[in-house]
């Protein structure tokens, strides 16, 4: 071998064998498929044209959409709480939570039920049975929310414009309704519970009254002035107890962990620190007139927070807000939804050029083999072991 000539290592040698392996590859698929390109061509265009086809037999569908936010509901009993601590107003807002029950109630086959009936659906379909009903109008109906802004959405697909439109309204009044039926069972278990609580408040006052009116006044008592201090204690401890019934009537209607809960938890906790600094020893001797006042006291403001709440609850059982807004109401929709005509055709034309060229590299793969010798032997051997047919 002359010098001149450098020798090929095994790693110059590799590279090349590599690039031209892959080659190799991309023309053994790629030149088959040109050589059947007008078979892929015309399977690609029949396959299209079923496709279309396909979607002009389907059913032309419509779809309707309404949507609406979901706003934080402020009551008057709310009011009543946020004025004793200003700095607990801001604890009342929109959460994720309450988007999630809007969308359980939206949900529910209450309102499902109530849908069916208002537009006899079961019988503009055509089932004979109400679950049938149901399971279709489960598929016909979407809800989409964002947890951050409150919005929903409620799309309805149906056959006739005008009810998709009018049945994606009647979601949102039906869970409107809804609402407001939950909102005056409240008020009316928390009014109930007030009153009674206004009625014990009541006849602690008539009693700490007279009880005050039997008191003496002695020189001590005048010289001290205890009357300010005895209001102010007298005050604050009416405020924790009134915020221990709003806790307690909170409960009865709220889960433990929900923002009107800890609201009221909070405030109960800051009004209790204000009356431990205010705590002072009672002087509870004959005819001492600082526990008389002081106990008068708590009474008579105990007996007017009650009295707030409980005109709150009249007022909130009175009210007929609920806490939604709708942004946009469903307008009849002029175009149809569906069948999509493009992706039926697109989705035609790709099954068809796919399945095409898996037949043509199929089937060229196949000659190939039956070129190879060994392959031949094989088939040769396959057949010298299988049972021969009798004469």
């Amino acid at each position: 071998m002359s010098p001149d000539l450098p020798l090929a290592t095994p790693a110059t040698a590799g590279a090349p064998a590599a690039a031209s392996a892959a080659s190799a590859g991309l023309l053994e698929i790629a030149l088959p498929l040109w050589h059947r390109r007008w078979r892929l061509l015309l399977a690609t265009l029949l396959c299209g044209l079923l496709g279309l086809g396909l979607s002009l037999v389907q059913t032309v569908r419509f779809t309707g959409q309404a949507s609406f936010v979901v706003q934080p509901l402020l009551r008057p009993s709310q009011s009543v709480v946020s004025s004793a601590l200003p700095a607990l107003a801001g604890l009342v807002s929109t959460s994720s939570g309450a988007v999630d029950l809007h969308l359980a109630i939206l949900r529910s086959q209450t309102i499902a039920d109530r849908i069916i009936d208002r537009f006899d659906l079961q019988r503009g379909w055509e089932l004979p049975l109400r679950a049938q009903a149901h399971a279709r109008l489960a598929r016909r109906v979407s809800f989409g929310a964002g947890r951050r802004d409150g919005l929903v959405q409620v799309l309805v697909e149906d056959e006739h414009p005008q009810r998709a439109a009018a049945m994606a309204n009647e979601y949102i009044e039906e869970l409107r309704h809804t609402l407001r039926g939950f909102a005056l069972e409240e008020a009316r278990q928390r009014l109930k519970f007030y009153e009674a609580q206004l009625a014990r408040a009541r006849g602690a006052l008539d009693e700490a009254q007279k009880k005050l009116q039997a008191s003496g006044f002695d020189r001590a008592a005048l010289r001290s002035e205890p009357r300010a201090a005895a209001e102010a204690y007298g005050r604050l401890q009416a405020e924790v107890t009134a915020a221990e019934m709003r806790l307690a009537a909170t409960r009865r209607v709220r889960a433990e962990g929900s923002a009107e809960v800890q609201q009221v938890q909070s405030e109960l906790a800051a009004l209790r620190a204000q009356l431990a600094r205010a705590e002072v020893p009672r002087d509870d001797g004959p005819g001492a007139f600082v526990t008389r006042v002081r106990e008068f006291r708590y009474a008579e403001t105990l007996a007017e927070s009650i009295a707030r709440q409980a005109e709150a609850a009249r007022v909130d059982e009175a009210s007929d807000s609920v806490p939604l807004q709708v942004l946009d109401p469903a307008r009849v929709p002029e175009l149809p939804s569906s069948p999509r005509i493009p992706m039926w055709v697109l989705v035609g034309a790709l099954l068809g050029f796919s399945g095409q060229a898996a037949w043509v590299l199929l089937h060229h793969r196949m000659r190939l083999a039956r070129l190879d010798p060994a392959y031949r032997e094989r088939i040769a051997l396959i057949h010298s072991t299988l049972p021969r047919r009798g004469p």
